[in-house]
């Protein structure tokens, strides 16, 4: 049973004219987003040549080299096992945008990489540790486009004519998470003669969009060219999803640990596909999908709002500093949060708990922890309402 990794050690002897691009090469270009590239890799705005990775690896601060939080040293040796591989050293990165603007509620990424065989990949970063990012996440149930939707468009129009001048280019784009989203945005909503140049938009693991939103975009147009990978437990990538149009893998993880993409069960050159190509929560995630949708755009925008100053509040900025806030510190802010909580309008309260009932039952591992966690949430209740 492999991964990513062992897919890059197996077949990284091998260049794209010799092994042509796969999923898995899909999966590779999409999660390099997320490494912090800033000072390296050319912006977008600088007309400089692109720089080959395995310079780009000689010059990364490996002390503080990737936006999450997670598998850090899986992700170093993967980073280093690209860079200087076969089938890899030759691809070259330019055209990086980076922008978080807090103001804006804008968490944007993208970088773009030359594959040394006159094809490109645009790569675009799904959500980091940043609560801005998760808050635009958020946003993309009832507020669409989002900033960074926008900017995803923008950025492969100008991409696309930067490099104009290359005959028969044809175009990637590919992201993890939030970043799957974003690709295959930009991919229905740019300019034509550019939407042809498109060989393939790798979703991995990103969420869908609302309904109402599908309905005015270009779907049909590039259906054919969209690859959706899902892990079995998938919970980001079902979120708003409304058609079967994915493929589901294994993942040797449980719970939301599979969204991680090292937990994605590689078989030679391709994800081992589930035997049931329904992911096992399916029926739970309709029923959250169908709830959000059943709500108006007003009661989301409230309830988002809502729960976004209630965690200001805890002087949080990232996901790390909120899962590090101690007892002590919430019990000495918990007179702003129960301010904040009071200032809902009941239906808005009504909103916020069942979201929370619905995350227990996304996130618990077994029937066991699920009670064990209703239970907190029932008394941490109890105490804001009383």
């Amino acid at each position: 049973m492999g991964d990513i990794i062992s897919y890059v050690y197996e077949f990284g002897g091998f260049t794209f004219a010799e092994k042509p691009f796969c999923e898995i090469d899909g999966l590779v270009f999409s999660h390099l987003s997320y490494f912090i590239f800033n000072g390296i890799i050319p912006g977008i705005e600088d007309n400089e040549p692109a720089i080959a990775l395995c310079d780009v690896a000689q010059q990364m601060d490996w002390r503080n080299f990737i936006s999450v939080k997670w598998e850090l040293d899986k992700n170093r040796e993967l980073f280093y096992k690209i860079a200087f591989c076969r089938r890899y050293r030759s691809t070259k990165a330019n055209y990086l945008v980076e922008e978080t603007n807090a103001d804006e509620d804008v968490q944007f990424c993208a970088v773009t990489f030359l594959l040394g065989n006159g094809d490109i990949f645009l790569s675009f970063r799904g959500t980091d540790d940043s609560l801005i990012g998760w808050k635009e996440d958020f946003y993309m149930a009832y507020r669409t486009p989002v900033g960074a939707q926008i900017k995803s468009t923008e950025y492969l129009n100008q991409v696309a004519k930067l490099l104009a001048r290359k005959k028969n280019l044809r175009i990637y784009l590919g992201g993890h998470s939030k970043g799957g989203n974003l690709a295959v945005y930009a991919a229905m909503t740019c300019e034509d003669a550019i939407k042809r140049r498109i060989g393939k938009i790798y979703n991995m693991d990103g969420p869908g969009f609302r309904p109402d939103f599908m309905s005015t975009l270009d779907y049909a147009g590039i259906k054919d060219k969209i690859l959706k990978i899902l892990p079995d437990e998938s919970f980001v990538g079902m979120l708003m999803e409304q058609n079967a149009d994915y493929e589901v893998i294994k993942s040797d993880k449980i719970g939301t640990q599979q969204h991680i993409c090292f937990s994605w069960v590689v078989e030679g050159d391709h994800f081992e596909r589930s035997e049931e190509q329904i992911p096992k929560r399916k029926e739970l995630y309709d029923r959250i999908n169908q709830w959000i949708f059943a709500l108006g755009i007003e009661q989301v925008g409230d309830f988002i709002d809502s729960l976004f100053k209630i965690i200001e509040v805890t002087e949080a900025k990232t996901l790390t500093d909120l899962k590090n806030v101690k007892g002590g510190d919430f019990a000495k802010k918990l007179h702003s949060i129960m301010h904040e909580y009071t200032k809902m309008n009941d239906e808005t309260k009504q909103i916020f708990w069942e979201i929370s009932r619905f995350l227990v039952e996304v996130l618990a591992c077994d029937q066991q922890e699920r009670l064990g966690r209703w239970k907190r949430i029932d008394k941490v209740r109890q105490r804001i309402e009383h």
